[in-house]
């Protein structure tokens, strides 16, 4: 079933634009999240390691099966039919939190589910999609609500790393004053 949405050449490559942005940014979190308490849990949420499996989670067990399921299936998908990707993740407790494994991980996925994405003629991105509220979106739409929830999952972790910085900063500064008094 097609939308009445029409999806242009322009909005199809910012959209192939903004799914890379994931892979783009776990490389970059590479070179810095060895120096903040990744594994850390913060008083509420997830820490940065739980929250980057959940991104991964997300992208191979719920995003990429619906997007090829929509791409695929001549009949309209019901997304009510999918658990959501937040009530089926869990994080191992045998897990040995290797973040940079993570990140290499997301990075690999992510290029496999933009060569999915390319591979989708510019007509397919009008395909409807029945949402959780009953209304039906376009594959197009449904690939945007997953860019949103992946940059508010990415937002949540640069805000973790903010806020351990600024800790580390703010102790350096403790421990600098300390010393000075102790020298006078």
């Amino acid at each position: 079933m097609m939308t009445d949405q029409e999806v242009t050449q322009e909005q199809y490559e910012q959209l192939i634009d903004d799914v890379s942005y994931l892979g783009d940014e776990a490389e970059a979190l590479q070179y810095v999240i060895d120096r903040v308490p990744y594994s850390e849990d913060p008083p509420e949420g997830r820490s940065i390691y739980s929250t980057l499996k959940l991104i991964d989670h997300a992208q191979i067990n719920y995003y990429r099966p619906i997007i090829e399921q929509i791409f695929s299936e001549n009949r309209l998908i019901d997304l009510s039919h999918f658990e959501d990707y937040k009530d089926t993740f869990e994080l191992d407790a045998d897990d040995e939190k290797d973040v940079q494994k993570a990140l290499r991980k997301i990075v690999k996925h992510r290029a496999a589910l933009l060569n999915v994405l390319k591979k989708i003629p510019l007509i397919d991105w009008e395909r409807g999609v029945k949402s959780k509220s009953g209304r039906v979106i376009s594959l197009y739409d449904f690939v945007q609500g997953m860019v949103r929830e992946e940059r508010a999952h990415l937002k949540e972790i640069a805000d973790l790393i903010l806020i351990y910085q600024n800790e580390k900063l703010a102790q350096k500064e403790i421990n600098a004053k300390a010393k000075n008094r102790q020298s006078n």
